[in-house]
């Protein structure tokens, strides 16, 4: 990654956690000196006459996107000026952002005018003016982001519960729908996100130590022209690094592998489908041959198709994986299975079928079966699977009563039990939820509404499912005060959560006592 795309997106991030503690910037001449000179090499390496496009986190580029504009190297001559103007503005002050978290307001206070900056330091600034993650200085100042670390307290939780280990912490500073996998000793992200009419795809790491570390922007050709209800599809490994998938507005898919570590970055967006419906996330996983990705059609009825990916990203097989008569929507895989599955459903004005199918070592569907049928599903519907040594279970969006939303939960193996609540049906509007696979349990997580009505605000409420039941639930509430579409990965020792909110993303972890 260059650095002026390490610049655009630490700035992303110093923005998602400004409420780590950090000391003002000093404000002297030779400070303000030795920021500047770097911001002229930073527009030098990245705009230089005669070099190759710049390297950027916008220049992931999925197919269509239009490329970064390139500005000529200041000159030798400018340098020297900048450097001696810099000097000459002992003055000139840079504050530390404010704090993220949630504070009484106060009295505003008049603060000075500022000259504007002189034409040279203009110039500097130029070379991508339109792009909302620019802020050269980020390159200079450690971002705040990336410099703080986790909580050391190692908490322990009660049998059968959970415990919050890491509070819900800000990783993306503008709203957006996330979802989350684990990677090595950490957390993966991949969230859609927008600026002004453009749309992207953003990917951040949440290092082992809770730093903040940028992946890849990857603009939409054509931006979703509605609210998102749905995240990307996101898979992590350390064989095949971070697979992503995500429709533009049009219902194209695309898939693109990037890296993670030393040497961010990855191979060109390849396209999978046209015509697919965004209303549902696709599903990532992973066999010995490398990447499955599972996705819906916008049909009538609508379809379900999985494609195998090899380790080249070359398509090696795409398979309909819908029962025969029937529609088949929202896949998802089942985590913790072996061999692999996918689940499906078929969301009707009634009793809804979900139907599974078993997949080989190589990913290879088998015969599509019939599991059961569970009550009314809210459209659209949503569906998580886990499964753990006493059993297999679904998590489905259904509806309580007087049509209310619910969150139900099934158990498909190895025998079908009968359908309970996880969220009970007691306000309106959409719910989401995630399951994780533990080795004796598997965890449960949901969008629970804090109060009855059509527009509640919303929690976290996570509980393990074992042989014996539902275990305690734990609630997790947003700094901001709502938390929906809630995500999770099972990582080292612990179970990361992500979730929507009005202010942004947030990530946390929490430990469980199976």
């Amino acid at each position: 990654m260059g650095d002026q795309s390490r610049a655009r997106f630490a700035q992303a991030l110093r923005n998602a956690d400004r409420c780590s503690n950090a000391s003002s910037v000093a404000n002297s001449a030779s400070t303000l000196g030795r920021a500047l000179l770097p911001l002229l090499v930073c527009a030098w390496a990245c705009g230089g006459a005669g070099s190759a496009e710049p390297e950027t986190f916008g220049t992931l580029h999925a197919q269509g996107s239009a490329p970064s504009a390139k500005v000529p190297p200041p000159t030798a001559a400018k340098a020297a000026e900048a450097a001696k103007a810099a000097k000459a503005e002992g003055q000139a002050q840079v504050a530390p952002p404010p704090s993220a978290a949630p504070t009484v307001p106060s009295e505003p206070q008049a603060q000075p005018s500022k000259p504007p900056p002189p034409a040279h330091v203009q110039e500097a600034l130029r070379y991508d003016p339109a792009d909302p993650l620019s802020n050269l200085e980020a390159a200079d100042v450690l971002d705040r982001g990336a410099a703080r670390g986790r909580n050391a307290r190692i908490v322990k939780p009660g049998a059968r519960s959970c415990a919050l280990q890491d509070e819900p912490r800000r990783v993306w500073s503008k709203p957006g729908i996330a979802s989350l996998a684990a990677f090595d000793k950490g957390f993966v992200l991949a969230g859609y996100t927008r600026t002004g009419d453009a749309e992207q795809v953003f990917v951040v790491h949440v290092t082992g130590e809770g730093k903040l570390e940028p992946i890849a922007s990857l603009p939409l050709p054509v931006p979703h022209p509605g609210e998102r209800v749905a995240p990307p599809g996101l898979g992590a490994s350390l064989d095949y690094g971070v697979t992503v998938a995500y429709t533009d507005g049009s219902g194209e898919l695309f898939m693109q592998a990037l890296r993670v570590g030393a040497a961010h970055g990855g191979g060109h967006a390849t396209s999978l489908a046209k015509g697919v419906d965004t209303r549902f996330a696709p599903a990532v996983d992973y066999v010995e041959r490398g990447a499955l990705i599972a996705y819906t059609l916008g049909t009538t009825p609508m379809r379900s198709t999985l494609v195998r990916i090899n380790a080249k990203g070359d398509v090696i097989g795409t398979h309909n994986v819908t029962p025969e008569g029937m529609g088949a929507a929202a896949p998802t895989f089942v985590r913790g299975a072996s061999p692999p599955a996918l689940v499906t459903a078929d969301p009707r004005n009634g009793m809804s079928p979900i139907s599974r199918t078993p997949l080989d070592a190589e990913g290879k569907p088998g015969k599509v079966e019939l599991t059961a049928p569970v009550g009314m599903m809210s459209q659209p519907p949503q569906l998580s699977a886990a499964q753990s040594g006493f059993g297999a279970y679904v998590v489905y969006s259904g509806m309580g009563s007087a049509a209310t939303s619910a969150i139900g939960l099934l158990r498909i193996g190895p025998k079908v039990g009968a359908p309970e609540a996880f969220v009970k049906g007691t306000a309106y509007g959409a719910l989401h939820n995630a399951a994780t696979a533990l080795p004796n349990a598997i965890l449960v997580a949901a969008d629970a509404p804090l109060s009855p009505g059509k527009q509640p605000k919303h929690a976290l409420q996570l509980a393990l499912v074992d042989a014996k039941g539902q275990g305690p639930a734990l609630r997790v509430e947003s700094p901001s005060g709502d938390a929906t579409h809630v995500a999770l990965a099972e990582g080292k020792d612990e179970i990361g959560f992500a979730f929507g909110a009005p202010d942004g993303v947030y990530w946390g972890t929490v430990r469980c006592a199976p």
